[in-house]
């Protein structure tokens, strides 16, 4: 089978009647199942479609513009409020090592009454949003971050000038910064009371295109995969044959929501991008490469390599697009997905099982 794009396939694929019983990816340890707590993954809807999952969506939502929320991963802002909440999670490097998420949503009626922690933005995560017309909710940021809201007239609401829709939650006796949280409510009026545009902008209405049956992938069986973002942040995915959903595992341990739901997504994607620390950067900012790169996309209990391309710095509101190795848009399985973008440096990293 192939080991293209630095994958590392463990001799052996288990079968998907193996399924059930869950695997280190790196030394085969065996671990207990995650328990189902999530729905299954669905067939794609027949009325109105999110444009994130191809499940069904409110009628009022169609057209409207996704929410990007900026949320920590630090040890400190574990476990997150809302975390299984998210039509799809974006996770790349953000400094030191260290991971931040981008959730989106679809539906505003779909964020919690807490989400969070919110944290301040990356100038990368602020090109991802603008790829979906997204409207981007963050709290701070960096230079690069505010230098390209600024530039590319992003619609943003910013915990640092934007209070009135933040709050904080002090129950956890940890730093300040590990507080701050926002809420469904909250953002709604704040698209009202600020006056961001709601409608979606032209081409932008179907960012991925779904398979109207589920999809068996070309690569081969894949019970769980193994990515790394860093020593101190990686990712086990563990396939669950009975809901047909992937459980995360952040360094080997499940990775909860606040309310003790386990992250399942039916998608996972993980695409590979040249990482490297900003220039000048006291803080050890990194950019990333978003022109395009390879990866590989993990779904029903399979897997198959593919590619993904988005654009430059100059032209940061082109959307993502995704295909198969031969250039042919990818169809995705309905449902959540997590996107990871892991650095090319640790590719040879990755492991599918």
């Amino acid at each position: 089978m192939s080991k293209k794009f630095g994958l590392k396939l463990t001799a052996g694929l288990l079968s998907a009647a193996l399924a059930l019983t869950a695997f280190s990816a790196c030394g085969g340890e065996e671990e207990p199942a995650a328990e189902t707590t999530t729905a299954p993954v669905t067939e794609a809807a027949a009325g109105p479609a999110n444009p994130l999952t191809g499940e069904e969506i409110r009628a009022e939502a169609v057209g409207k513009r996704p929410v990007a929320i900026m949320v920590e991963n630090s040890p400190q802002a574990r476990p997150q409020w809302g975390l299984s909440t998210p039509d799809i999670v974006i996770e790349g490097l953000a400094e030191g090592g260290i991971t931040r998420m981008m959730w989106l949503y679809a539906d505003t009626a779909d964020i919690p009454s807490q989400v969070g922690p919110t944290r301040s933005a990356r100038h990368d995560y602020v090109e991802l949003a603008e790829g979906f017309d997204a409207i981007y909710v963050h709290f701070g940021g960096s230079t690069y971050a505010y230098d390209t809201i600024k530039s590319d007239d992003v619609d943003d609401i910013d915990g640092m000038y934007d209070g009135a829709y933040f709050a904080r939650d002090k129950s956890r006796n940890v730093a300040s910064e590990h507080t701050a949280y926002t809420t469904g409510v909250n953002i709604i009026e704040a698209i009202t009371e600020m006056e961001i545009r709601e409608e979606l902008a032209d081409g932008y209405a179907a960012p991925f295109t779904f398979a109207s049956e589920k999809r068996t992938l070309s690569g081969g069986a894949c019970t769980s995969i193994f990515a790394e973002f860093s020593d101190d942040y990686t990712h086990t995915f563990r396939y669950n044959a009975e809901d047909g959903l992937y459980y995360n595992y952040m360094n080997s341990s499940e990775m909860k929501d606040a309310d003790g739901t386990t992250m399942a997504v039916a998608n996972v994607l993980v695409l590979y991008t040249d990482v490297s620390r900003v220039s000048g950067s006291s803080s050890g900012h990194v950019d990333w490469d978003l022109q395009s790169g390879t990866g590989v996309y993990v779904s029903n209990g399979t897997y198959q390599n593919i590619r993904w391309s988005k654009g430059t710095s100059s032209n940061a509101d082109a959307p993502l697009v995704l295909t198969d190795e031969s250039g042919a848009t990818l169809e995705l399985n309905t449902g959540k997905s997590w996107i990871g973008f892991v650095p090319t440096a640790n590719s040879g990293l990755t492991t599918i099982a």
